[in-house]
């Protein structure tokens, strides 16, 4: 077997008959192995130093400089000439580079450093650790050995305290009587939520400007990390899509606030804002992010939050399916007092010893409550939108968890335990009642409903009867009264023709492309999916009246004046508001005697 030797500064390869074949000019070996860990991916580095020999051939060498190496571009050598330059020569021949690769390697004893770049539960010696800013929390304290290097905008991540934690306990239990318990037991249950797994959900805080919710949100936040203030926090919804990512996916086994959603500017700026917490909100509730390929077609790390996203904003961002995954609270003026404000600021510092309290028991005692989490959905499977029964049942089962654990560790007494168990269940039963009217005005059946009523009032377009003629109540089916003194009076239409009624019937048809595009034109970004996508929601959501079961379509074929129509069927009285709707005899009667000219097209005024 082949062995290999540094002799006068070279590097040589010994072959099974003894003789010795050159290699390089230099001698290398790795004096570090760095593994950077961020929880999932392994980054591995070498550090190396070597000699290099005179070209005079004396014994004599030069000190080569220290150059760090990623491991994945170690066997190459082409490292070689980029940090040593092109004295360090290695030598022609076959497999030359593999043996000297095995050369450095064999004369190599590095010392290996393992480097943590991000938050929360990892494996440390066979034992179970938290990491973050100042270290590593384990069942027996704080290990201030281990190295973590988180990025600067995660830097506030420090759990490094000594603080009493039955105090801290207790002033973190104040944060509960700061506001509306169907606002701050969610926020408090939310932000312990993930140390006890992955959280497929995100928190919306919103108010107007000047009700205190940075500064609330801030003092839960806190408890990772007494520098994480109302103008320290991590996230910022201002940051591009691509660094929040990035941040929340750091950012694992914790809560990540990004503050103040306010899509303000041009409609290309409010369109920014809205895709970013789409992508966001989306891969928290998924606990995936988008798979993208770097240069050379291999897959990049897939980001996304591996904690806990609580944002707050003045608006609530856009979209069904954004909103079905996240809690959505409101605060109004006055919902959070200064005075007791300012108290729980002055304990800033303390909450920390709670977080790390806790989850030195973890460490100890690895906790499940998915079972319990479960059975509370299941209890509450009613509750708003299909997503919000689950987040309900971990909010509560986190709560009951915790305070448990504060009952066992004498922190609080059984009375107290239970009253707050209790103020507890029922504050996130009635936030997770309230989802509901956040979702309606986010549905795209009731947004699509809503903006075919706007066409119609605002008068950009039009709704005929089957026949062509003027319908009943043609005044809200965009239309106007052209001469109502004559005894019969005369009406005018605007816009295109977008579908035909049949008041008799209950149904209104709406054509399917030029109906569409009129709503989405009026609904914009609010409507931001396809129509064949609307159409499918629009029958699960039981608005459409009849489809074609025939051909497994949601649209239907119908004969409208004189020509085949491809529409969609709906009942007239769940598109109109019934206020909407004037109760005229009269102008019935009138309508139904009033026809189009027989030239005129479909979509003329008339």
């Amino acid at each position: 077997m082949a062995s290999y030797e540094y002799d006068q500064c070279r590097t040589y390869k010994i072959d099974d008959e003894g003789e010795r074949i050159p290699l390089a000019n230099f001698t290398a070996r790795i004096i570090r192995e760095t593994r950077i860990v961020d929880g999932i991916n392994t980054e591995t580095t070498l550090t190396l130093t070597g000699s290099l020999a005179n070209n005079d051939g004396e014994s004599n060498a030069s000190e080569l400089p220290e150059v760090d190496v990623p491991a994945s571009a170690f066997a190459g050598m082409q490292w070689v000439m980029s940090a040593w330059g092109v004295r360090a020569l290695i030598f022609p021949g076959t497999s030359i580079k593999e043996d000297l690769r095995t050369a450095i390697q064999l004369n190599s004893r590095p010392k290996v450093n393992t480097i943590y770049r991000s938050i929360g539960w990892t494996e440390i010696n066979g034992k179970r650790a938290y990491l973050h800013q100042g270290g590593a929390i384990t069942s027996t304290g704080n290990d201030a050995n281990v190295s973590v290097r988180l990025p600067n905008e995660l830097s506030k991540y420090n759990l490094t305290t000594n603080a009493n934690p039955k105090e801290a306990f207790q002033a973190s239990l104040q944060l509960t009587e700061l506001g509306p318990k169907e606002v701050v037991w969610p926020l408090w249950t939310a932000t312990l939520c993930p140390l006890f797994g992955p959280v497929d959900f995100a928190t919306h805080l919103t108010g107007r400007s000047g009700t205190f919710k940075s500064e609330l949100i801030s003092l839960f936040q806190s408890h990772y990390g007494p520098g994480m203030d109302a103008r320290h926090l991590p996230g910022s919804w201002s940051s591009t899509g691509n660094a929040l990512e990035a941040q929340a996916y750091f950012a694992a086994n914790a809560s990540f606030v990004i503050d103040d959603f306010v899509p303000t500017g041009t409609s290309w700026q409010v369109r920014a804002y809205q895709t970013t917490a789409d992508k966001i909100i989306r891969s928290q509730g998924n606990q995936a992010g988008r798979a993208r390929l770097t240069d050379t077609s291999s897959l990049q790390t897939a980001y996304y939050p591996r904690g806990i996203c609580m944002s707050t904003g003045e608006d609530t961002p856009e979209g069904h399916s954004v909103r079905a995954r996240m809690l959505i609270m409101e605060t109004s003026p006055g919902d959070i007092k200064p005075t007791p404000l300012s108290r729980c600021q002055a304990q800033r510092k303390l909450y920390v010893a709670f977080t790390a309290d806790l989850i030195k028991t973890l460490c100890d005692q690895k906790i499940n409550i998915t079972e319990r989490a479960e059975q509370i959905r299941n209890e509450n499977i009613d509750i708003g939108h299909t997503r919000t029964p689950p987040m309900i049942g971990r909010l509560i089962a986190t709560g009951e968890t915790v305070l448990k654990w504060a009952l066992e560790k004498k922190y609080i007494q059984k009375k107290e335990c239970d009253k707050l168990i209790r103020e507890m269940k029922n504050s996130i039963l009635k936030a997770g009642n309230s989802q509901q009217t956040y979702l309606e005005t986010a549905d795209p059946v009731e947004i699509f409903r809503a903006a075919l009523r706007q066409v119609l009032g605002a008068n950009q377009a039009h709704i005929r009867k089957l026949n062509g003629g003027i319908p009943r109540n043609p005044t809200i089916l965009g239309w106007t009264t052209e001469n109502s003194y004559s005894d019969v009076p005369t009406y005018k239409s605007h816009g295109p023709c977008i579908g035909w009624i049949d008041w008799d019937a209950d149904e209104i048809l709406i054509e399917v492309n030029t109906g569409y595009n009129a709503v989405k034109k009026i609904a914009g970004q609010e409507l931001a999916i396809t129509k064949q996508t609307l159409f499918k929601r629009m029958k699960d959501a039981g608005a459409l009246t009849r489809t074609d079961e025939a051909r497994q379509r949601n649209t239907i074929r119908v004969t409208a004046e004189n020509h085949p129509r491809q529409v969609i069927c709906m009942s007239v009285a769940t598109v109109m508001e019934s206020s909407e709707v004037p109760q005229d005899e009269q102008d019935a009667e009138d309508a139904a005697n009033v026809q189009f000219p027989a030239e005129r097209e479909p979509g003329e005024e008339g």
